[in-house]
């Protein structure tokens, strides 16, 4: 088996295509763009595409394995101090929203993998993130070298279940590393002690040419863990539809949401003395974003990763603000990717508190894409962020209005509804 490389970060990158021109059996699956902008815009000025026409392809199917799609990357931090400078934040410790965006990277990357099928000619694919389910971290309070690893866990016709998880690396040593077997015999996504962050992702492949769905490379389990692996991937497919299906923008509120919302309205109405620390709407923040061509991915569009980095350190802000002290962040919910974001769009993050109680607090954050030219605007993401004080208490938020009054429902239905999502 060849042993292949996740391209991502530029430090890293530039090092990987250095050696690819060294080895040349090995090959690069990344989801950062491998042309250049100017083709793209030659192409446009040109009004005919660069790429071979999708029927000149012939489609091939092949069964695949989870061992198939595993990838790693290592995060030497400790030993590295150029990469360590991409990540560390004035407080010493790893970006969070950086981090989030190798996840993304590596989930994208494993997709590609997972669909290739080592035919020369082999039609052109699209691997696009559908959604991301809730994230629970546990990351460390000082500089540590991480592991990222993941592989395919489920596979639809067209859609792959991806699983992602983050270690930290103890006794770290490149050269043992570089000499061990790959994949590693441990290698499916399972917790470990070391383990800090457990991410699933859900990547969907259409076709390059006409956007349209196509049938993947089935997954084939070796063993029971696998199979119970997999199994558990598609429970979790099937629950992210229920729950979609139950949320306050399609149902009106169960009789005991509407009693929470009654219970507010009479403890704070009419008694100057009971008054809550601060009203959601003062919580409030915004940025606009020109998104610019080195933000893009392989296939032109804004990559994911750079948009939920960017929600992060605007809900980041806006918790800072909030509490008036440093905020941890505890876990991030489901993510569902409505729209691509072209580059040259406006984007436009808005971000408030909606929920909170003594010791934590939740922040959405509302992406929109702004088409300057066709005066459209539409919503792709949404971002739902749950922080702790910092060992301090938490300010008490509270809505004034109905449409308040869901998103304080629904940030409430977040933090209480929701376990760990470790495989049990």
């Amino acid at each position: 088996m060849l042993r292949t490389i996740f391209s991502n970060k530029s430090y890293r990158s530039n090092q990987a295509l250095r050696l690819i021109c060294r080895l040349q059996r090995e090959k690069i699956y990344t989801v950062r763009p491998v042309t250049f902008w100017m083709d793209k815009i030659l192409e446009k000025e040109n009004k005919r595409p660069l790429n071979i026409p999708a029927d000149q392809y012939q489609h091939k199917i092949i069964q695949k394995t989870m061992m198939d799609s595993y990838m790693e990357e290592y995060l030497p931090f400790k030993s590295s101090p150029a990469l360590l400078d991409e990540y560390i934040t004035t407080a010493g410790k790893i970006r969070i929203g950086k981090i989030l965006e190798d996840l993304d990277a590596l989930a994208g990357a494993i997709s590609y993998k997972h669909i290739d099928t080592f035919t020369p000619g082999a039609p052109p694919l699209t691997v696009v993130t559908a959604s991301v389910d809730r994230m629970e971290l546990l990351m460390p309070n000082s500089v540590e070298d991480l592991k990222l690893s993941g592989h395919v866990a489920y596979v639809g016709k067209s859609s792959m279940e991806v699983f992602v998880k983050i270690e930290t690396m103890p006794q770290y040593d490149s050269r043992i590393v570089e000499s061990s077997p790959f994949p590693p015999q441990d290698f499916l996504t399972e917790p470990t002690p070391n383990t800090v962050l457990f991410a699933r992702f859900t990547m969907v492949a259409v076709d390059s040419s006409t956007g349209q769905s196509v049938r993947i490379n089935p997954l084939v389990t070796q063993n029971e863990k696998e199979t119970r692996i997999a199994r558990y991937a598609e429970d979790c497919k099937f629950r992210k539809r229920r729950v979609g299906e139950s949320t306050l923008d399609k149902v009106p509120p169960t009789t005991d949401e509407r009693l929470t919302l009654h219970k507010l309205y009479m403890n704070y109405t009419g008694d100057v003395s009971c008054q809550p620390s601060g009203w959601m709407e003062e919580t409030k923040l915004q940025s606009v974003l020109l998104m610019q061509p080195q933000d893009r991915n392989i296939h032109n569009k804004v990559f994911g990763g750079y948009l939920m980095r960017r929600a992060y350190e605007l809900a980041h802000a806006t918790g800072a603000v909030f509490c008036k002290t440093p905020v941890n962040l505890l876990s991030l919910d489901e993510i569902v990717f409505k729209k691509p974001v072209p580059v040259g769009s406006l984007l436009n993050l808005s971000s408030q508190v909606i929920y909170s109680q003594q010791d934590s607090f939740q922040v959405r954050v509302t992406a929109e894409v702004k088409d300057v030219e066709a005066s459209t605007t539409d919503v792709t993401n949404t971002f739902d962020f749950s922080f702790a004080g910092n060992g301090q208490r938490v300010p008490q938020v509270l809505p004034k209005t109905y449409a308040e009054g869901m998103l304080y429902l629904e940030g409430k239905n977040i933090e209480y509804n929701y376990g760990k999502i470790y495989i049990t």
